[in-house]
């Protein structure tokens, strides 16, 4: 079970990356859109916005999956120094 929680801290944080960029390449409307085509009109407090709400989306989804690991692996050893 931790590693099912440490990959999956891992995953969350890449999967908003990745949904980021393919919003940039394919689609016509999401953050990554936002950010691109607020960067052509040279926006920038508008990208540096989108990358703000990504990256505060991301750190809340990674210390929720951070809290529910130390709930559920209470009993897992990490090493640390009693």
């Amino acid at each position: 079970m931790p590693y099912l929680f440490a990959s999956l801290k891992v995953a969350i944080t890449l999967a908003f990356i990745g949904s980021v960029v393919s919003e940039t390449v394919a689609a016509n409307n999401g953050i990554g859109f936002l950010m691109l085509s607020a960067s052509s009109r040279f926006q920038v407090p508008l990208v540096f916005a989108g990358l703000l709400l990504v990256a505060a989306m991301s750190i809340v989804l990674y210390a929720f999956c951070a809290i529910l690991e130390r709930r559920m692996t209470g009993w897992a050893f990490r090493g640390q120094a009693f």
